[in-house]
Protein backbone atom coordinates (compact mmCIF):
# COMPACT_ATOMS: atom_id res chain seq x y z
CA UNK A 1 0.00 0.00 0.00
CA UNK A 2 2.92 2.34 0.63
CA UNK A 3 4.03 1.80 -2.96
CA UNK A 4 0.51 2.57 -4.18
CA UNK A 5 0.12 5.84 -2.27
CA UNK A 6 1.43 7.95 -5.17
CA UNK A 7 -0.70 6.51 -8.04
CA UNK A 8 -3.84 6.33 -5.88
CA UNK A 9 -3.29 9.92 -4.75
CA UNK A 10 -2.86 11.03 -8.37
CA UNK A 11 -6.02 9.15 -9.39
CA UNK A 12 -7.95 10.87 -6.61
CA UNK A 13 -6.80 14.39 -7.48
CA UNK A 14 -7.15 14.05 -11.25
CA UNK A 15 -10.47 12.22 -10.99
CA UNK A 16 -11.85 14.97 -8.76
CA UNK A 17 -10.84 17.58 -11.34
CA UNK A 18 -12.65 15.65 -14.10
CA UNK A 19 -15.82 15.40 -12.00
CA UNK A 20 -15.89 18.93 -10.58
CA UNK A 21 -15.12 20.83 -13.79
CA UNK A 22 -17.83 21.38 -16.41
CA UNK A 23 -16.83 19.43 -19.51
CA UNK A 24 -18.43 21.98 -21.85
CA UNK A 25 -16.28 24.72 -20.33
CA UNK A 26 -13.17 22.55 -20.56
CA UNK A 27 -13.84 21.96 -24.26
CA UNK A 28 -14.20 25.69 -24.84
CA UNK A 29 -17.85 25.55 -25.90
CA UNK A 30 -18.24 29.09 -24.56
CA UNK A 31 -15.66 30.39 -27.05
CA UNK A 32 -17.74 30.91 -30.15
CA UNK A 33 -19.20 33.77 -32.11
CA UNK A 34 -22.49 34.92 -30.64
CA UNK A 35 -23.79 36.79 -33.67
CA UNK A 36 -25.35 35.91 -37.02
CA UNK A 37 -23.64 36.83 -40.26
CA UNK A 38 -25.83 38.88 -42.60
CA UNK A 39 -25.18 38.25 -46.26
CA UNK A 40 -25.67 41.14 -48.69
CA UNK A 41 -26.67 39.61 -52.07
CA UNK A 42 -25.54 42.76 -53.87
CA UNK A 43 -21.91 41.80 -53.10
CA UNK A 44 -22.24 38.53 -55.05
CA UNK A 45 -21.16 38.92 -58.68
CA UNK A 46 -19.47 35.55 -59.15
CA UNK A 47 -22.32 33.06 -59.64
CA UNK A 48 -22.58 29.74 -57.85
CA UNK A 49 -22.83 27.96 -61.21
CA UNK A 50 -19.35 29.18 -62.07
CA UNK A 51 -18.05 27.81 -58.78
CA UNK A 52 -19.54 24.37 -59.50
CA UNK A 53 -18.07 24.42 -63.00
CA UNK A 54 -14.67 25.45 -61.70
CA UNK A 55 -14.60 22.94 -58.83
CA UNK A 56 -16.73 19.96 -59.97
CA UNK A 57 -15.34 17.71 -57.23
CA UNK A 58 -16.20 20.09 -54.39
CA UNK A 59 -17.71 18.25 -51.42
CA UNK A 60 -19.38 21.35 -49.96
CA UNK A 61 -19.70 25.04 -50.87
CA UNK A 62 -20.63 27.62 -48.24
CA UNK A 63 -21.10 31.36 -48.61
CA UNK A 64 -19.42 33.12 -45.71
CA UNK A 65 -18.12 36.52 -44.66
CA UNK A 66 -14.45 36.92 -43.83
CA UNK A 67 -13.45 40.36 -42.55
CA UNK A 68 -16.58 41.88 -44.14
CA UNK A 69 -15.85 40.35 -47.55
CA UNK A 70 -17.97 37.55 -49.02
CA UNK A 71 -16.25 34.33 -50.02
CA UNK A 72 -17.26 30.89 -51.19
CA UNK A 73 -15.72 28.40 -48.78
CA UNK A 74 -15.09 25.31 -50.89
CA UNK A 75 -14.33 22.01 -49.23
CA UNK A 76 -12.23 19.71 -51.38
CA UNK A 77 -11.10 16.19 -50.60
CA UNK A 78 -7.78 17.28 -49.08
CA UNK A 79 -8.29 20.92 -48.11
CA UNK A 80 -10.64 23.91 -48.03
CA UNK A 81 -10.18 27.13 -50.00
CA UNK A 82 -11.77 30.58 -50.30
CA UNK A 83 -12.95 32.16 -53.54
CA UNK A 84 -14.02 35.79 -53.62
CA UNK A 85 -17.77 35.98 -54.27
CA UNK A 86 -17.34 39.29 -56.12
CA UNK A 87 -14.31 38.70 -58.34
CA UNK A 88 -13.92 34.91 -58.31
CA UNK A 89 -10.29 35.23 -57.27
CA UNK A 90 -8.78 32.56 -55.06
CA UNK A 91 -7.61 33.83 -51.68
CA UNK A 92 -4.04 32.47 -51.32
CA UNK A 93 -4.02 32.62 -47.52
CA UNK A 94 -5.28 34.53 -44.52
CA UNK A 95 -2.98 37.44 -43.72
CA UNK A 96 -2.01 38.41 -40.18
CA UNK A 97 -4.23 41.49 -40.41
CA UNK A 98 -7.21 39.36 -41.42
CA UNK A 99 -6.43 36.82 -38.68
CA UNK A 100 -6.40 39.59 -36.09
CA UNK A 101 -9.75 40.90 -37.32
CA UNK A 102 -11.27 37.41 -37.16
CA UNK A 103 -9.90 36.88 -33.65
CA UNK A 104 -11.32 40.23 -32.53
CA UNK A 105 -14.80 39.02 -33.51
CA UNK A 106 -14.54 36.30 -30.87
CA UNK A 107 -13.62 38.96 -28.34
CA UNK A 108 -16.31 41.50 -29.19
CA UNK A 109 -19.08 39.14 -30.33
CA UNK A 110 -18.17 35.99 -28.47
CA UNK A 111 -17.48 34.89 -24.91
CA UNK A 112 -13.92 36.10 -24.43
CA UNK A 113 -13.55 38.87 -21.83
CA UNK A 114 -13.83 42.25 -23.52
CA UNK A 115 -10.83 43.49 -21.54
CA UNK A 116 -8.66 40.66 -22.88
CA UNK A 117 -6.02 41.73 -25.36
CA UNK A 118 -4.57 39.87 -28.30
CA UNK A 119 -0.90 39.64 -27.37
CA UNK A 120 0.53 37.59 -30.24
CA UNK A 121 -0.29 36.17 -33.67
CA UNK A 122 1.92 33.32 -34.86
CA UNK A 123 1.75 31.50 -38.17
CA UNK A 124 2.36 27.75 -37.75
CA UNK A 125 3.17 25.93 -40.97
CA UNK A 126 5.43 22.94 -40.27
CA UNK A 127 5.41 21.95 -36.60
CA UNK A 128 2.20 21.77 -34.58
CA UNK A 129 2.25 22.18 -30.78
CA UNK A 130 1.13 19.22 -28.67
CA UNK A 131 -2.34 20.71 -28.24
CA UNK A 132 -3.00 20.94 -32.00
CA UNK A 133 -3.49 18.08 -34.46
CA UNK A 134 -0.97 18.39 -37.35
CA UNK A 135 -3.76 17.90 -39.93
CA UNK A 136 -4.93 21.47 -39.25
CA UNK A 137 -1.68 23.09 -40.41
CA UNK A 138 -1.12 25.77 -41.54
CA UNK A 139 -2.86 27.83 -38.84
CA UNK A 140 -2.66 31.18 -37.12
CA UNK A 141 -2.26 30.89 -33.35
CA UNK A 142 -3.89 33.88 -31.66
CA UNK A 143 -2.97 34.26 -27.97
CA UNK A 144 -4.99 36.40 -25.54
CA UNK A 145 -3.92 37.64 -22.10
CA UNK A 146 -7.17 36.73 -20.30
CA UNK A 147 -7.04 34.85 -16.98
CA UNK A 148 -7.20 31.47 -18.77
CA UNK A 149 -4.52 32.35 -21.39
CA UNK A 150 -6.88 31.49 -24.25
CA UNK A 151 -5.44 30.55 -27.63
CA UNK A 152 -7.46 30.43 -30.85
CA UNK A 153 -6.23 28.41 -33.81
CA UNK A 154 -7.49 29.82 -37.13
CA UNK A 155 -7.04 28.07 -40.44
CA UNK A 156 -4.54 29.99 -42.54
CA UNK A 157 -6.46 29.10 -45.70
CA UNK A 158 -10.10 29.74 -44.69
CA UNK A 159 -9.98 31.68 -41.42
CA UNK A 160 -12.13 29.05 -39.69
CA UNK A 161 -11.68 28.38 -35.99
CA UNK A 162 -10.25 24.83 -36.06
CA UNK A 163 -9.74 24.51 -32.31
CA UNK A 164 -9.16 26.51 -29.15
CA UNK A 165 -7.29 25.98 -25.92
CA UNK A 166 -7.08 27.58 -22.49
CA UNK A 167 -5.17 26.75 -19.30
CA UNK A 168 -8.04 24.78 -17.76
CA UNK A 169 -8.12 22.58 -20.87
CA UNK A 170 -4.33 22.24 -20.84
CA UNK A 171 -4.48 21.20 -17.18
CA UNK A 172 -7.20 18.69 -18.08
CA UNK A 173 -4.92 17.17 -20.75
CA UNK A 174 -2.02 16.98 -18.28
CA UNK A 175 -4.20 15.35 -15.61
CA UNK A 176 -5.54 12.90 -18.19
CA UNK A 177 -1.98 11.74 -18.95
CA UNK A 178 -1.34 11.25 -15.24
CA UNK A 179 -4.68 9.52 -14.72
CA UNK A 180 -4.18 6.88 -17.41
CA UNK A 181 -0.43 6.69 -16.71
CA UNK A 182 0.52 7.26 -20.34
CA UNK A 183 3.19 9.93 -20.02
CA UNK A 184 3.88 10.16 -23.75
CA UNK A 185 0.94 10.86 -26.04
CA UNK A 186 -1.62 10.53 -23.24
CA UNK A 187 -3.98 8.42 -25.35
CA UNK A 188 -3.27 4.74 -24.58
CA UNK A 189 -5.73 3.83 -21.84
CA UNK A 190 -4.80 0.15 -22.15
CA UNK A 191 -1.10 0.55 -21.41
CA UNK A 192 0.71 -2.07 -19.32
CA UNK A 193 1.65 0.32 -16.49
CA UNK A 194 -1.95 1.32 -15.85
CA UNK A 195 -3.18 -2.28 -16.06
CA UNK A 196 -0.55 -3.65 -13.67
CA UNK A 197 -1.01 -0.81 -11.17
CA UNK A 198 -4.79 -1.26 -11.20
CA UNK A 199 -4.46 -5.03 -10.63
CA UNK A 200 -2.02 -4.54 -7.75
CA UNK A 201 -4.37 -1.93 -6.26
CA UNK A 202 -7.28 -4.38 -6.39
CA UNK A 203 -5.18 -7.04 -4.67
CA UNK A 204 -4.08 -4.55 -2.02
CA UNK A 205 -7.67 -3.48 -1.31
CA UNK A 206 -8.86 -7.10 -1.06
CA UNK A 207 -5.94 -7.87 1.27
CA UNK A 208 -6.98 -4.92 3.42
CA UNK A 209 -10.53 -6.28 3.72
CA UNK A 210 -9.13 -9.68 4.72
CA UNK A 211 -6.95 -8.11 7.41
CA UNK A 212 -9.90 -6.05 8.62
CA UNK A 213 -12.03 -9.20 8.94
CA UNK A 214 -9.28 -11.08 10.75
CA UNK A 215 -8.85 -8.26 13.28
CA UNK A 216 -12.52 -7.40 13.66
CA UNK A 217 -12.65 -8.58 17.29
CA UNK A 218 -9.77 -6.28 18.28
CA UNK A 219 -11.53 -3.30 16.68
CA UNK A 220 -14.86 -4.11 18.34
CA UNK A 221 -13.46 -4.17 21.87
Amino acid sequence: MLLLVLPIGIWSVTGSYFVLMDLGFIRGDHIKEQYTQHIDPSQIHYPMAAVYERFPKAQAITLTSVTDTLYYRIKLSDKSILVNADSGKLLPSITEKQARMIASNYQHHGSLPIEAKLVSATLLTDIAPAELAPRYLPVWRMDFNDSAATSLYLSATTGELVTRRHDYWRLFDLFWKWHIMDYGEGEAIDNLLLLSTALVSIVAVLAGFILLWQRRRRYLR
